[in-house]
């Protein structure tokens, strides 16, 4: 986890900009930040030490200051790619992943990319040769921001970074804003500020020193590709030698396990590589009946030998996080769940855990959520409706949307059916279940779920690490038939009997849940005050605060369920004050 920034072929940036810009995310990197000049490039760093502590300041440059990257994540076979490199004649300086992408670049250029496994964004440039590339992972677990100006770019790994340039200013995207209410984030690559756009996962921009950019993609999910049976032994070994990778860390780490079947499996995977005696595991607890799973993950850790410190949660979570999420996001998300993230991370932070791991990547490719479940159960056959799966992700119906929204602001995204259409267009020729796993993949999850762990434990300076979003793993996700990811009515199917390798069934194929808060609960009661007056403080030029209002009342009182468009309208309130 670290935080990156910078311009290129901006002749009017200077390295006190850039060093603006890190100094605005330096707790993704509190242990180090610095900025440099490189041809037409200003490179900026902020650093978490994570691998050799003591080397590895960034901007990093090889022996002879020719090449030059500022990189964020981690390569985490960077061991055996450096040994390569050495037989070669290289010469390091450091322990650190990032030293390899220096050599790999001057060793391989732009096909360095394919022998990279690992999380990370990063920009570099080589100045005997005046040409670079940034290039972000394949599946966008670390985020890259970047704006067009005049004839260059700014990059960021947080959008506000971008936003203290002073020839930059900051202004609402209101079609970005308007599908935060249809599909409770806003799908990248747009976002809700102009002119800002996330960089695609799985792409890279080669440059030269002329200003030319190209824009080239190195990985997809493959999703459209045959499908073939994925042996449970080769499964478990592609696993295995994932957790063999990221357990290359120097600092402490932990466990976020919920008693869900993902983070069960990574926690069998993971207690016999562990670096200590005793692994620590924290799991989330919630005062309300119902909502905490800290039982079910008591349980999970019982057969998996291990223990879970309980994180104990009450409505005080919502005001006491709620302008902290909304910051970190950088954007309005509808999903509450990012605060509970935020309190695992915090819980995290003060023991002195940098490291965190979790069970993320299944679910999206594997047809794992409860709401893909049933859809594809009720619409078995080979066409996929749609419209009707629209309405059923859709977070503001007609009428509310009608009621709620200013007309002109509305406009501003004239049908969000034709919207979700054009976001599923290139998925057509896929079957029904590939066609929502790509949505999930690639627009839900680079867009709302991996900006979920990468921003809330950036605040908090705690990086995650996902076991199941090594791409080789994906790749042997992506290859299962449908049939044993959705079986007999039953998601995930596929990991499920994997997962009976290490816990009972009752464990396994319980009923799906999804760590998550009774905001629609709370706002009835101990945070009814705070949400009204939330609602009330609604922009005007784009909401109608009465008829918000009302909606609110009418939840209150048990008339109708609007937790899902209550969610979107007091985020996107907060976030616009």
């Amino acid at each position: 986890m670290c935080g990156i920034a910078g311009t290129f072929n901006l002749p009017q940036a200077t390295v006190g900009h850039v060093e603006d810009m890190i100094g605005c995310i330096s707790y993704r990197g509190p242990d180090e930040q610095g900025a440099i000049k490189v041809g037409p490039a200003v490179l900026g760093h902020a650093r978490l030490a994570v691998v050799d502590p003591e080397n590895g300041t960034q901007p990093m440059s090889n022996e002879d200051d020719t090449v030059w990257v500022v990189f964020n994540g981690e390569i985490y076979n960077f061991v055996e790619i450096r040994e390569e490199l050495k037989a070669k004649g290289y010469k390091f300086k450091s322990r650190c992943d990032t030293e390899v992408l220096v050599h790999l670049w001057r060793e391989e250029g732009e096909k360095m990319l394919e022998r990279l496994i690992g999380m990370y964004a990063f920009f570099i440039w080589d100045t005997r040769q005046n040409k670079g590339m940034i290039a972000r992972d394949r599946q966008g677990i670390k985020p890259c921001y970047i704006m067009d100006i005049g004839d260059g770019f700014a990059f960021a790994s947080e959008i506000k970074a971008i936003l203290t340039l002073p020839f930059v200013t900051a202004e609402v995207d209101d079609i970005g804003l308007n599908m935060v209410h249809t599909f409770n984030y806003c799908p990248p690559p747009r976002t809700c500020y102009k002119g800002i756009r996330h960089m695609e996962p799985g792409t890279y921009w080669l440059l030269d020193g002329n200003g030319k950019r190209e824009i080239k993609r190195y990985w997809s999910w493959g999703l459209d590709q045959p499908k073939e049976d994925v042996s449970h032994d080769a499964f478990g070994a592609l696993l295995d030698d994932a957790i063999r990778l990221q357990m290359r860390f120097d600092v402490r780490g932990c466990l976020f396990l919920s008693g869900g079947v993902d983070s069960s499996v990574v926690a069998a995977h993971l207690k016999p590589q562990w670096n200590e005696d005793k692994m620590l595991c924290y799991g989330l607890d919630c005062t309300v009946p119902g909502y905490g799973e800290y039982d079910v993950a008591q349980e999970a850790a019982r057969q998996a030998g291990l223990e879970v410190l309980p994180i104990t949660y009450d409505e005080s979570l919502v005001t006491d996080n709620m302008d902290a999420f909304v910051y970190h996001a950088d954007q309005p998300h509808g999903d509450v769940s990012f605060m509970l993230v935020r309190r695992l991370c915090q819980t995290a932070h003060e023991a002195g855990v940098i490291v965190a791991f979790n069970g993320d990547g299944p679910d999206e490719v594997l047809s794992g959520f409860t709401h893909n479940q049933a859809f594809l159960t009720a619409n078995p056959g080979p066409a996929f409706p749609i419209e009707a799966y629209f309405n059923h992700i859709n977070y503001f119906d007609p009428a509310v949307r009608a009621d709620v929204l200013v007309p002109e602001f509305a406009a501003a995204l004239p049908d969000p059916l034709e919207a979700f259409r054009e976001i599923m267009e290139p998925f057509g020729s896929m079957a029904p279940i590939d066609q929502i796993a790509a949505y999930e993949t690639q627009v839900l999850a680079p867009g709302n779920n991996l900006v979920k762990t990468d921003r809330m434990g950036a605040g908090l300076s705690i990086e995650g690490r996902s076991p199941f979003l090594d791409h080789r793993v994906c790749e042997a996700m992506a290859k299962i038939p449908a049939l044993a990811r959705v079986s007999d009515g039953v998601s995930k199917a596929y990991l499920k009997h994997y997962g009976l390798r290490h816990y009972s069934k009752d464990l396994m194929f319980r009923q799906k849940s999804m760590p998550t808060l009774p905001i629609g609960e709370w706002i009835k009661g101990p945070l009814q005050g705070w949400a009204r007056d939330i609602l009330g403080d609604l922009d005007e030029s784009r909401y109608n605060r009465k008829a918000a209002l009302s909606l609110f009342d009418a939840h209150v009182a048990g008339q109708a369920n609007h937790t899902r468009a209550l969610r979107t309208l007091l985020t996107s309130s907060v976030w616009l004050r």
